[in-house]
């Protein structure tokens, strides 16, 4: 399962809620370095990956700066 997180603004993208939540960075490491245990393993479930992308914040902002110009 791939994580989408911002860690700019420090927000994880909820599946189940389908918005941005703010999720600490240490949590974030956490699963990290979990995610890496399991791909030392060779486990069915070692697809479990953070990946960064832009969060809601994110795109206001270049949206803000887009009209501005």
């Amino acid at each position: 399962m791939s994580l989408s997180y911002c860690s700019l603004h420090k927000r994880l993208f909820s599946r189940r809620y389908h918005r941005w939540v703010t999720f600490s960075q240490k949590t974030i490491d956490e699963l990290r370095g979990y995610g890496a245990l399991l791909h030392s393993t060779n486990a069915d479930c070692s697809h479990l990956e953070v990946r960064e992308q832009s969060c809601d914040r994110c795109e206001a902002t270049v949206r803000t700066i887009a009209r501005s110009t």
